[in-house]
């Protein structure tokens, strides 16, 4: 019972379909209706984590073998996925049940911290919940800490964590706009651990940006109208992408990455090949968007019911994933620059004795997509290229410094945690505990 509870609250749509079911039955609708509504509120998260496995991640990791190809580069790519799975194959069954035990203590915590706190925030990602108590508790291990009380020492980190970091976020999303779906209950604020670096793409889009130079309103000329439907201009940026390093990679590299796949050792057509990849990714970006008008359609009004009876002014913190389809050139502008700015961040840590961290494409693009739509919002297109560079460098070094202390504490796997909230709370408790020791 207790680990089914856990896969429950680890999956985001089983969770954030909970949520909606508890509105809507606190605002006593009938049966048809809460049934509707929680189903559409599975299905919508289900097409976006669908789009984003399916469709985007692989054509995003062939684009990825493509690159590191083209410009011969090798090191450990931060994967907060991977590294929790070889965290718990390494550090044991133990550590396994405390981490998951802690998310239901963090998550419960949170709770009890927007009713009785002025910070009245709710985070809806389950996920990042348990990598971060995930993370925070091979820190204390390594300090001597036995393997329970450095899961509780996690769970309440992480706790608090859940209603300082969208109480930091939340000024920065009220200048969003066009995303008055999200508002229908009042504020919304973001409830991912990247939360740190969109602070600061806003922060540095309000310094040294332009607001009135919204990326939204980029005037396309006549004589390529056609690239003022995103879809298509997504198709046509990734393919150049895929294009160029192919090029640079040679023919023959980018063959066997094609005829990887292929079952019956055929050969591929390697144009069709990145033809393909550039519409999996523009067919993947086109699904999110639907999936995530699907589920906020249905979970915004039903938080109502909670904001309403339950914790009063209650406000949901949701993934960032839910803004992407209101500012779509500001997210392909963070990406773009993310991306840029971490593979050059990769390249000179070697310099000053760090590893090499080689980006995930999947994380430059939810981490740079998220930076670009804070840093458009308060600054500009300006805002959202300095902010989403901003978050390669920070994202990529802090993914560097943080990997030394999880490797010492037994996960010696080429992996670490991937975006900056891990290594903000995670740097800090060690650096703590270590004064301590002392």
């Amino acid at each position: 019972m207790f680990q089914f509870l856990i896969e429950l609250l680890k999956d985001a749509a089983i969770l954030v379909s909970l949520f909606t079911m508890l509105g809507n039955i606190i605002q006593k609708k009938n049966i048809n209706d809460i049934i509707t509504s929680t189903i559409k509120t599975y299905l919508g998260f289900v097409i976006l984590f669908a789009s984003a496995n399916l469709l985007i991640s692989p054509a995003l990791n062939n684009f990825s073998k493509i690159f590191l190809t083209a410009f011969h580069v090798q090191g450990i790519v931060p994967n907060n996925e991977v590294v929790i799975v070889v965290a718990m194959e390494k550090l044991g069954q133990l550590y396994s049940s405390a981490i998951a035990a802690g998310l239901i203590g963090a998550m419960f915590f949170n709770i009890v911290l927007a009713k009785i706190t002025p910070l009245k925030y709710i985070v809806l990602s389950g996920h990042h919940v348990f990598f971060m108590v995930s993370c925070l508790t091979i820190i204390a291990m390594l300090h001597g800490i036995s393997v329970s009380n450095s899961a509780i020492l996690a769970t309440l980190i992480t706790g608090v964590w859940c209603v300082i970091s969208p109480a930091l976020l939340v000024r920065y999303c009220r200048q969003i706009d066009n995303c008055d779906a999200l508002r229908q209950s009042g504020d919304f604020s973001i409830g991912q651990f990247g939360s740190t670096s969109y602070m600061l793409a806003g922060w540095l889009g309000e310094k040294l940006g332009n607001k009135e130079n919204d990326a939204e309103k980029l005037a396309i000329p006549t004589s390529i109208g056609f690239l003022k439907d995103k879809q298509v201009s997504t198709f046509f940026v990734m393919l150049l992408f895929f294009v160029v390093s192919a090029l640079v990679a040679g023919a023959d590299h980018v063959q066997a990455i094609a005829d990887a796949g292929n079952k019956d050792h055929s050969h591929t057509n390697i144009f069709l090949f990145l033809l393909k990849q550039a519409g999996l990714f523009a067919a993947g970006v086109y699904m999110l968007t639907r999936g995530v008008h699907m589920f906020i359609e249905e979970l915004i009004p039903a938080f109502k019911g909670i904001s309403d009876k339950v914790i009063k002014k209650s406000i949901p913190a949701i993934e960032i994933y839910s803004l992407f389809p209101y500012s779509n050139n500001a997210v392909f502008i963070g990406f773009i620059c993310c991306t840029v700015s971490g593979f050059l961040t990769m390249i000179l840590l070697p310099v000053f004795g760090y590893p090499a961290m080689v980006p995930s494409l999947l994380f430059t693009f939810a981490s740079g997509g998220g930076a670009g739509i804070i840093g458009n919002a308060t600054g500009g297109i300006r805002g959202a290229i300095i902010g989403a560079v901003a978050c390669g460098i920070i994202s990529i070094a802090g993914s560097a410094f943080i990997f030394q202390p999880i490797h010492d504490a037994g996960v010696d796997a080429p992996t670490t945690y991937s975006t900056t909230d891990f290594t903000l709370l995670g740097l800090s408790l060690h650096s703590a505990l270590s004064l301590l020791n002392h």
